[in-house]
This record gives structure tokens, sequence and C-alpha cells, in this order.
């Protein structure tokens, strides 16, 4: 049994670096987890299918079981596993409520969409030049973003001025000046 938990620590642990050190490469993937989560009457039931919930798990399941067998030797097998279970979702149920869903509600609410942003007022932060380029700076729901911008009518216009922006494409924001009389 001292050899399951063991295996279950050191490879979740495994598991759990080489996801820091390779980033969110299941995320570039498209694989972002199989989120599980129901709202049923009201209770908020979830189940942690996420590949860091899961090798969380592992974690605490192997380390809470391997501490047992060592510091209890003669408890019954059946209490270390139910304990490192129990502790094994205690901990992901914890993570996943006070880390992992409020991160991922501010990821989805910070970032305005394409649609937000026309006719939103910004400000010119480097001159767009006569046909070319330069940068924007707008604030959208108290976040401040900048972006590379062209004039609509292919015109210069200088930093400091405000502009409306008119549509987006391909990541550039066409603009048209408001300070223009």
């Amino acid at each position: 049994m001292l050899t399951l938990f063991q295996v279950c620590f050191f490879v979740g642990l495994g598991f759990i670096l080489l996801s820091f050190i390779f980033g969110n490469l299941l995320e570039i993937a498209g694989f972002d987890g199989l989120d599980l989560d129901f709202d049923a009457f009201g209770v908020d039931l979830f189940l942690p299918f996420n590949p860091t919930l899961i090798m969380l798990f592992a974690i605490v399941f192997g380390g809470t079981g391997w501490i047992l067998l060592i510091t209890y030797p003669t408890m019954v097998i059946i209490f270390n596993l139910l304990i490192s279970i129990a502790s094994g979702g205690i901990v992901c149920s914890l993570v996943h409520f006070l880390v992992v869903k409020p991160l991922r509600k501010a990821q989805n609410t910070s970032s305005p969409s394409k649609d937000e942003l026309i006719g939103v007022r910004a400000t010119v932060s480097e001159t767009i030049i006569a046909g070319g380029f330069g940068e924007i700076r707008y604030v959208v729901n108290g976040n401040s973003f900048s972006s590379p911008a062209k004039a609509t009518n292919g015109e210069e216009i200088k930093a400091g001025e405000d502009v409306a922006i008119c549509w987006i494409k391909d990541h550039v924001y066409y603009v048209v000046s408001l300070d223009k009389e």
C-alpha cells in the first residue's frame, strides 16, 4: 500500500511541475479540462475533472496516505484510504472554489468584445502617420488598453488627439479624429 501512496504522490507532483514548466500546453491544445459544474436547485455541485485538480488530488491523496501509514502503522488500511480520499477531495474543492473559479470568472469579464469597442472614445498615444499606423489608448470597464490604430481616411492624427473607434480588422483599430472641426 505504501507503494500506491508514493506513486500517487510523485506522479502528481511530477505532473504539477511539468504543468508549471511548460505553461498551459493543454489549454493551447484546446483542452481546458472538463468543466462539469452543475447548479442544481441552487446547490453548486462540481466534479473536479480539471487536469491540475486531478494531479493535486493525487498529491494530497498520496501524501496523506503515506504520512498516515508511517505515523500510524497499526491503523486499518480502509480508514487510511478513506481519510486520504477525503483529504484530497477537500483540498481540491477548496482550491476549485477559492482559486480556480474566481480566476476563471475574472478572466472572462476583463476583456471587452470587439462589438463593445465600436464607438468607444480613445486617445492617440503615438502619432498615427498618414497612410500608416500609430497607437491608441482607451478605457473600458475601468481597465486601460492600448492597441495599434490606423485612421479611416488615411490622414495623420497627432498624439494626444481624441478619436473614436469605428471598426476593428485584423487586430488593427480604425479610428476617426474627434478633434477635427
